[in-house]
């Protein structure tokens, strides 16, 4: 089968991006030929390189960052009809979903949406009130084209029917699973080495949170919850692994708050340092109380790590308490867990990391791309009868 996957997500690591990484690899793996078309705002024009087709973007305020420049999208259809598809999956509900609509649309071919992310169309992009009112219609509109214009409609969170729902776009959504690269994220050696080779504090029992700083990843609520929960004199302590725009913002929070003793910014990891730095922690940790699965908990959990989550967010539903992680609502209950966590003795500690590794084992790439080979199959079948009623 020829798969064409349309994301306008480019290189930004966020939850999209993944998921067309490891469902593009999966496929591929099946003996599937897929082409990636995707998002680049350094560019102006259209290109095709390994597997991906390359379209001109601009700098927006948007989830992604950018939002693909149409006008220039000219030679793109001239790559795709050189592939030939046999079908068109969208994965980000922005202009180059849009254009993966339109391009389906004209060559009569079935068409599958996977929604990771609401956000834009509920919140906005965050800058006045008339900007927001005037781009949430906008992406609304977009989301609405796309999900009424599909044969099906999927996707890993369990409270996407509900906001769809809020936004009246009827929809007969099917639940799909989130996969993550196994390879990459794997039980690894904790260090002394790597330890300092990523700059972590030796004595001391390290959590971390990991993710796009952003104003809704929950960071400024897990700065909070541990101001409120760990005292001073425990020796705990939380590495911030990531990058975004609200990173100056939550640094100084940091400094308000006076826990530049107890937290440490890292930056944006490789995913073989980020794998390395699970080894070296307790849990993964977060606040976000987001409709969306993220891709970092997943990760952490391949990697043996548990995880302690908002009971809201949608990531919580894949938890199972006191097998692959904790689920919490209160921070006095997030300060338990903490604290649980960190009296663990090394057998307990291993035993539990053995439990979380064997909880992510059935993550990997081919079984997401099982279950999207067989949507495919169910999405031409109602292509086809869609095309038998005109």
């Amino acid at each position: 089968m020829k798969v064409a996957l349309f994301s306008g997500a480019g290189a930004v690591k966020c939850a999209a991006s993944t998921y067309t990484s490891v469902l593009k690899s999966g496929l591929e793996k099946a003996g599937h030929q897929v082409l990636l078309v995707t998002a680049d705002p350094a560019i102006d024009d259209c290109f095709a390189q390994d597997g991906k087709v390359y379209c001109p973007a601009k700098m927006t305020p948007s989830l992604y960052g950018m939002s693909v420049r149409t006008s220039l999208l000219g030679p793109m259809e001239e790559l795709l009809n050189n592939f030939r598809p046999d079908i068109v999956h969208i994965v980000t509900l922005d202009e180059m979903g849009l254009a993966g609509l339109k391009y389906a649309q004209r060559r009569r071919l079935p068409l599958v949406t996977t929604i990771h992310n609401l956000h834009d169309a509920l919140e906005g992009y965050g800058i006045n009130k008339a900007y927001d009112n005037l781009a949430k219609m906008k992406v609304r509109s977009t989301v609405r084209k796309i999900v009424t214009e599909s044969d099906v409609v999927c996707s890993p969170s369990g409270q996407t029917a509900g906001l769809l729902q809020e936004l009246d776009i009827p929809c007969d959504l099917q639940r799909s699973p989130y996969c993550i690269d196994l390879e990459n994220f794997h039980p690894a050696e904790a260090t002394e080495q790597t330890r300092k080779r990523l700059n972590l504090p030796e004595d001391a029992t390290c959590y971390i949170f990991a993710g796009r700083l952003l104003d809704d990843c929950g960071l400024d609520e897990l700065l909070e919850a541990w101001n409120a929960s760990v005292p001073a004199i425990d020796n705990l302590h939380l590495i911030v692994a990531g990058s975004g725009a609200d990173a100056a913002f939550f640094a100084e929070k940091v400094k308000m708050l006076s826990l530049s003793y107890q937290v440490t910014f890292v930056g944006e990891l490789s995913q073989h340092d980020l794998n390395d730095c699970f080894s070296c922690c307790r849990a993964f940790v977060s606040a976000s109380r987001s409709s969306a699965v993220k891709a970092s908990p997943l990760e952490a959990q391949a990697a043996g790590l548990p995880v302690i989550l908002q009971k809201d967010s949608a990531n919580a539903e894949l938890v199972r308490d006191g097998v692959n992680g904790f689920t919490y609502d209160t921070p006095a209950q997030f300060g338990e867990k903490l604290h649980m966590m960190a009296e663990l003795d090394p057998e307990g500690e291993v035993l539990l990391r053995k439990l979380v590794r064997k909880s992510a084992i059935n993550l990997s790439d081919k079984n997401l791309a099982a279950v999207m080979a067989d949507t495919y199959e169910t999405a031409k079948h109602r292509h086809k009868e869609s095309l038998r009623d005109e």
